[in-house]
């Protein structure tokens, strides 16, 4: 019996086999010159999927033994419908296929309900990315770049002429205040570059107009290359773009064919690019590819103006070409530009091409570094005949005249009749300046120039001690050779106490490319206690008093990333117990419990010398080299910092006998589309404390209420300021997420809403103290009214802490961020 059974469950066991066995349909699909096609569709009539070919143009099906129809298609060639018998062996099926001209048109409209084959068309051009891109190898290039700009606000009002016995100064009936408004730059360089790195050389530069906004006069502003899976543009955006040509773009866009041009005897396919509702970074606009090569051509692509600190609108237009019949490389790119605010507009567009090419070119091994871009002072003063000669774009008629007006003035200017009149206008004393807009005097003969404050900015009623009358003035000059002074003196008066403080700072620029620089300070003025203490503490006359000092410092770049700074003071310090104060005031802040008992604390007067020597060390450090200074631009590795305060004795009387140690790091983390991280972490102690007074103390900062302040400086949530003595560790970090979590839920992605998380400890074993905080945010951009360039974020962030010595509520606190153009980053 069980052998019966065993019988027919081979039986059994074999037929299924025999049955559910399936054998290969393979083959190879070219064009009508044999040519692979790739990612070509093969799909089973009778199935709802199927498979695409691969880079070599081959494809393979497993099918049971049987009759079946191949539907082979793709766009630009005539589908194809196939009847294949599958018998008990692999089945080999080569098929060609044929242009699709049956149109016969240079363009074709794709409509009706026919299967879209963009994205067929992009993951062509993704697979093919790497073989692109290395076809070039290291190589050279000659850019010229021309970057124009027009500032569209309006002159409200006339400006009624100022003459003298030689010129006009100012011109109300300007025949041209379109040109006032306009600045342009133009730029020859030569671009090396490699697979990971790049350098430039400019050998030409001239600027016209105020050329500080115009964007891209440098290749090391940005890379706009979209074979590259991150679009990294530092001038742009401090968040990095996603290409669509790259595998993640394939889930972040949606693709489809608009329409095919002919270039000649070439195909290309117009692709519309569109961001997905829950994508980030993405851009938006169109790509040309070249049928069977599977290359970009052209591309027109707008940036979301929700990651652009600057502009409301943003967008680049780039041409590809090949190159010594090998590499397909970028020839021409456009960006335009424009912000808005209120009633005016500022607009630009810059122009770079791109020609000599040098491809798979052999550089020395020490050839890329850490200086990323050089100019030489003879890049400006290149003649007309050498614009004339490598300026690959032509000018416009307005460029033209604004060329010629802005020489012209250029020359009028610098005639010593104009420049002597100017000064006259300048040093003119009037009512308006001195009520509102204060007095300038100006010596251009030798290069000096004077600011005094209107009569309104020497009013100071919030100072201790009551209302004081303040006098300050400003000194700067600049040399040409970009040395400089700069000095700042002031002087007050005290109405209530008939007191008088002031104080003068001398600074003395003079190695422009190393940032050194000597300081020297003297001055008698009241001081905080803790100078970054909650403003709540701040208000406090108990944290004030007076400070005579003197002091000399000094600052240097030592080597590429390696500063040194010094600082030597002599201070006088005195209490302010005996001085009068506002009563009313204290009356009126009596109710507030931190403001109790408000009365400057008396001690002996004491005197005080110190010295501090801080080193601070950032690793491969890029910068930029002008003729005459330098431009740091960053770098990957973080900052590591050493410093030491000591309190000496003895010097000038000095009472102090102290000695303070630090070390530190910090870092900027750049992850891509998560965001941006910033970490740093402290460690310091007293190695000495013979005789540390109260104004030496280290402090760690309470928290304020209310207002979220600098997450890398202070803590939210601490409940109180205290001095610590012995080794404490302290850490910070902000996580700034750009969109990366909010702009995958469409409603909230509407809204424009950025989210911000991060934390911080501190471990001070002398207070048994084990404190911790974590806070999470969302902010918004918002931009200043007046001021085109100008935004800010104002954010609500919702603050939580643990501590093994108190216990702190959930806090909810309000801030404000605003951009820095300088640095290009939010402060």
């Amino acid at each position: 019996m069980n052998r019966t059974i065993l019988l027919l469950f081979l039986i059994a066991f074999t037929s299924a086999c025999t049955q559910g066995q399936s054998y290969k349909v393979h083959g190879k699909i070219t064009n009508t010159r044999l040519e692979p096609l790739a990612f070509a569709s093969v799909q089973v009539k009778e199935w709802k999927h199927g498979v695409v070919t691969k880079e070599d143009g081959t494809y393979e099906l497993q099918l049971d033994p049987g009759k079946y129809d191949l539907v082979v298609s793709m766009v630009g060639y005539k589908s194809q419908v196939l009847t294949i018998i599958v018998q008990k062996s692999d089945y080999l099926q080569n098929i060609i296929m044929e242009p699709d001209d049956s149109k016969g048109l240079s363009e074709v409209v794709v409509k009706g309900k026919s299967r879209d084959r963009s994205e067929e068309i992009i993951r062509n051009v993704i697979r093919r990315k790497d073989s692109i891109q290395s076809a070039a190898g290291p190589y050279s290039c000659t850019v010229y770049i021309k970057a124009v700009q027009e500032d569209s606000l309006k002159i409200k009002g006339k400006k009624k002429p100022v003459r003298n016995d030689t010129m006009t100064v100012l011109n109300p009936d300007n025949p041209h205040p379109e040109l006032d408004r306009m600045a342009m730059a133009e730029i020859v360089l030569q671009l090396d570059r490699s697979a990971q790195n790049s350098m430039e050389k400019r050998l030409g530069v001239t600027r016209r107009g105020n050329t500080e906004g115009l964007f891209y006069t440098s290749t090391t502003q940005g890379d706009f290359n979209f074979y590259n899976n991150l679009i990294k543009t530092r001038a742009l955006s401090e968040t990095p773009f996603l290409s669509p040509i790259s595998y993640s773009g394939l889930l972040a866009y949606r693709f489809k064919l608009i329409r095919t041009e002919h270039q000649g005897t070439r195909k290309l396919f117009v692709i519309s690019i569109k961001p997905r509702q829950v994508s980030n970074a993405t851009v938006e606009g169109e790509i040309t590819i070249a049928d069977s090569l599977w290359v970009i051509m052209h591309t027109q692509l707008k940036f979301p103006a929700y990651h652009l600190p600057e502009y409301d609108f943003f967008e680049v237009e780039q041409q590809y070409d090949l190159i010594n019949d090998s590499a397909w490389m970028i020839t021409r790119q456009q960006f335009t530009y424009f912000s808005k605010s209120n009633k005016s507009k500022k607009s630009g567009i810059t122009i770079a091409t791109y020609k000599d090419f040098e491809l798979h070119k052999q550089f020395d091994k020490k050839h890329f570094g850490v200086e990323v871009s050089s100019t030489a002072q003879e890049a400006y003063e290149k003649d007309s005949t050498f614009w004339q000669a490598n300026r690959t774009e032509p000018l416009t008629e307005k460029e033209v005249r604004f060329i010629q007006y802005k020489d012209s003035i250029f020359r009028a200017r610098h005639t010593k009749e104009y420049l002597d009149s100017l000064d006259r206008v300048i040093n003119k004393i009037t009512w308006k300046k001195w009520l509102w807009s204060g007095q300038e005097f100006n010596d251009h003969e030798k290069e000096r120039h004077w600011a005094l404050p209107a009569l309104p900015q020497l009013y100071q009623p919030l100072q201790f001690g009551g209302t004081r009358i303040m006098a300050m003035v400003f000194y700067n000059k600049r040399f040409p050779n970009r040395k400089g002074i700069w000095i700042d003196p002031n002087l007050s008066y005290g109405i209530r106490n008939h007191d008088i403080n002031g104080s003068l700072s001398v600074k003395y620029l003079y190695n422009p490319f190393n940032r050194g620089m000597l300081k020297v300070s003297a001055g008698r003025q009241f001081a905080l206690i803790f100078q970054g203490d909650a403003w709540i503490n701040q208000l406090k006359r108990s944290s004030v008093y007076l400070n005579n000092s003197l002091g000399i410092g000094h600052e240097l770049e030592l080597v590429n990333g390696l500063f040194l700074y010094t600082d030597l003071e002599f201070a006088f310090r005195r209490s302010v117990s005996d001085y009068k104060t506002n009563s009313q005031v204290d009356s009126l802040f009596g109710n507030i419990d931190a403001l109790a008992n408000n009365h400057a604390v008396a001690f002996e007067p004491y005197n005080a010398t110190y010295g501090t020597i801080r080193l601070a060390y950032t690793p491969r450090q890029r910068y930029i080299r002008e003729p005459r200074e330098k431009i740091i631009l960053g770098s990957a590795w973080p900052t590591f910092y050493t410093s030491v305060r000591k309190g000496i004795p003895g010097i000038m009387n000095s009472r102090v006998n102290f000695g303070y140690l630090e070390f530190g790091i910090e870092q900027e983390l750049k992850l891509g589309l998560v965001g941006i991280s910033n970490y740093s972490v402290r460690t310091g102690s007293f190695f000495n404390t013979k005789d540390l007074r109260l104004v030496d103390y280290k402090y760690m900062r309470r928290g304020d209420p209310l207002l979220f302040l600098n997450p890398q400086e202070a803590f939210q949530s601490l409940d109180s300021t205290f001095p610590v003595f012995k080794r404490f560790y302290q850490g910070h970090y902000l996580h700034q997420f750009n969109g990366a979590l909010l702009n995958k839920i469409p409603l909230l992605k509407k809204l424009q809403l950025r989210e911000v998380a991060g934390g911080g400890f501190l471990i001070a074993p002398e207070r048994s103290l084990r404190y911790v905080e974590t806070f999470a945010g969302i902010e918004r951009v918002f931009k200043w009214p007046f001021s085109a360039y100008s935004k800010f974020k104002l954010g609500v962030y919702v603050v939580g802490s643990a501590a093994n010595k108190f216990n702190n509520p959930v806090q909810f606190k309000i801030g404000i961020t605003t951009w820095n153009r300088t640095s290009g980053k939010w402060n």
